[in-house]
């Protein structure tokens, strides 16, 4: 059986030992398995379920079109971005936590050392489910703004499901998620709560930008620092899962790069723009 997340090989599903909830955090791995072809079902109908059929049909039929529905699910945006907020944030400086009281933040462990056997892999677990969820994002867009959301949203999370993942194959680049992207989801579902001062809204955006190509980093490297791991092989023989961020995360750091240039460096020419289009 491979130890290392989902994989295209035949391996048993197992999402968590029924004992991992009761304080008994056991040496076997708590991951999100599959057997046979079944992930790549499973991205490609993610993949699908949102661009294809929510974000074209489902979001906009279900548009509130009275005041009263739309003051409804104001509050229910401010309780989904204080929910984020927190659990953010519990991925973040929960992990952190961990790593230092364990002595895990030096550079070869942080690469290497799997999570197996702690409370930290089922907070992976989560985290890599909680992308879907993020999906909620795109229908207060949707339900209550003025524009449909652009590529770089559709684009990130119709893809960071299964990005997460295959990013949970590798620890350094799993621990990185959970500490970059939960640091950045921290702040961003703080500022879509309750709007930051505009002086400091790029921050987000560049922190985003930064964790991107470090957690791309890692993960790349993470290989070359732990030669005798199960991950290794994957990696050095670029295989599809591998390969898969490859697709993604790239697209990821063009798009925020554009959109923060395009916003907030030349903003100028995104209003002239937008006068030629009426």
């Amino acid at each position: 059986m491979p130890s290392w997340g989902i994989r295209y090989e035949a391996v048993d599903f197992q999402l968590s030992p029924a004992n991992a909830f009761f304080g008994v955090w056991p040496e076997e791995e708590i991951r999100l398995q599959l057997d046979g072809y079944k992930p790549a079902a499973i991205f490609a109908g993610s993949f699908v379920l949102y661009w294809f059929i929510l974000l074209p049909f489902v979001f906009p039929a279900t548009r509130p079109t009275s005041e009263a529905g739309k003051k409804a699910l104001n509050s229910v945006r401010d309780v989904h971005n204080i929910f984020l907020c927190v659990y953010s944030g519990i991925a973040c400086f929960g992990t952190l936590y961990y790593l230092y009281t364990h002595n895990l933040l030096n550079y070869h462990d942080f690469l290497c050392a799997p999570l197996e056997g702690t409370p930290i892999r089922l907070l992976s677990v989560t985290f890599t489910i909680s992308k879907i969820w993020e999906w909620v994002d795109t229908a207060f867009i949707v339900w209550l703004g003025n524009r449909p959301p652009g590529f770089l949203h559709t684009y990130h999370h119709a893809t960071t499901f299964w990005l997460f993942c295959f990013v949970m194959n590798q620890p350094g680049s799993e621990k990185s998620g959970l500490v970059f992207n939960g640091f950045v989801h921290f702040l961003m579902y703080s500022h879509y709560f309750r709007s930051w001062p505009k002086a400091l809204v790029p921050l987000i955006t560049i922190l985003q930008i930064a964790q991107l190509v470090a957690s791309l980093t890692i993960y790349t490297i993470n290989a070359n620092e732990c030669p005798e791991a199960d991950f290794a092989e994957d990696a050095n023989n670029l295989s599809i899962e591998f390969l898969s961020s490859y697709a993604t995360v790239p697209v990821f750091i063009f798009f925020f790069v554009k959109f923060f240039i395009n916003r907030w460096i030349f903003p100028a020419k995104k209003d002239k723009d937008a006068k030629k289009a009426k």
